[in-house]
């Protein structure tokens, strides 16, 4: 089968489907910075978005990223990340010294229970914040193909003020000279995810508990970590036997109700090689490209503004490396893998 790239590109339902989208949430986006760290290829990795989606595919993965955004500033914003995922396997019905009923039970409760861990670093100026969360997620198997996931993450973040080449205006400067530049923070991150074969969706909330990362001793509602609400959702078009295509959203939004919406289209060939591209709202375009060897999957993106900071910055660049192990068909019950 012949595949003409600009046709499927053009075609009505997909053209609908973003212009629908993004007039429907136009009125509503906001740019204004987030305080979680941002990802371009998060059809991915929808694990760092959302902590159900943790051992939902089947896979072991684990993973590095790597994001610089706006090269050329200096102190811009720069993430590194490193994350891991598997699935609990079924146990065998044939174990020495256990009763038959209790091999039964475990039998039924096997193959649901998904983990997760995610350490990660972000520098902004002298702001340095690193986090890191544990995840447990529990799958449950319904239509044979279809697949309902939902997670929690405990989370653990520290903020600190870096004092190298810090030179205040204020000598008196309250968090400096009382030693209070860095402060440790608990948190959840909870979430929803369903699967099936071509389609997917998650919601989840993130830093649930809302705390404070006041410096001072002084009561700041604009200083507390605000709860995000994120909502993924992409559908894999089957072209051929090995060409997909694959339209997804990313909406995010803080509880301020201020949004920022992502929409993108990726082709896949053979699951060997894939480029994309998309847009995000404030004038951002987004190149990605990638490939995978055997279990090792290689993948960059590209962001591009053309307003604002295109006469400093060479825009942003993120380089994830990934190594999957097993097959994302042990997810479907019928084939009794778990």
């Amino acid at each position: 089968m012949n595949i003409n790239i600009i046709e499927i590109v053009t075609n009505k339902k997909y053209i609908l489907f973003f212009i629908g989208w993004y007039i429907l949430l136009y009125p509503f986006i906001d740019v204004s910075a987030q305080q979680i760290p941002l990802f371009s290829q998060y059809t991915f990795s929808p694990f760092l978005l959302n902590p159900a989606a943790a051992g939902a595919e089947g896979y072991t993965t684990i993973s590095i990223t790597s994001r610089n955004q706006w090269l050329g500033i200096k102190d811009a914003p720069r993430i590194y990340s490193a994350s891991g995922q598997t699935r609990f396997m079924k146990q065998s019905h044939i174990r020495k010294g256990v009763p038959v009923k209790r091999k039964y039970k475990n039998n039924l409760r096997g193959g649901r229970v998904g983990i997760g861990f995610n350490i990660y670093s972000f520098h902004a100026g002298q702001i340095n914040q690193t986090g890191a969360q544990f995840t447990y997620a529990y799958h449950i198997s319904f239509r044979k193909t279809s697949q309902l996931s939902m997670g929690t993450s405990l989370l653990y973040l520290k903020y600190k003020i870096s004092t190298d080449n810090l030179e205040l205006t204020d000598k008196t400067d309250d968090p400096v000279y009382n030693n209070r530049i860095s402060m440790n923070i608990p948190d959840i991150n909870i979430g929803v995810y369903y699967t099936d074969q071509n389609k997917y969706i998650g919601l989840s909330i993130l830093q649930l508990l809302r705390a404070s990362i006041n410096f001072s001793h002084y009561e700041n509602e604009d200083l507390r970590i605000y709860r995000h609400v994120y909502l993924i959702a992409g559908y894999r078009y089957n072209l051929n036997s090995v060409d997909v295509l694959e339209p997804s959203i990313f909406l995010k939004s803080s509880e301020q109700l201020k949004f920022q919406i992502d929409a993108s289209l990726k082709y896949t060939r053979d699951n060997k090689f894939w480029i994309g591209i998309g847009y995000r709202s404030g004038l951002t375009f987004i190149g990605t490209v990638g490939l995978s060897l055997h279990k090792l999957y290689i993948g960059y993106s590209y962001d591009y503004s053309p307003k604002g900071l295109l006469n400093y910055s060479y825009g942003s660049h993120e380089i994830m490396l990934a190594i999957k192990m097993g097959d994302n068909a042990r997810r479907y019950r019928y084939l009794d893998r778990y």
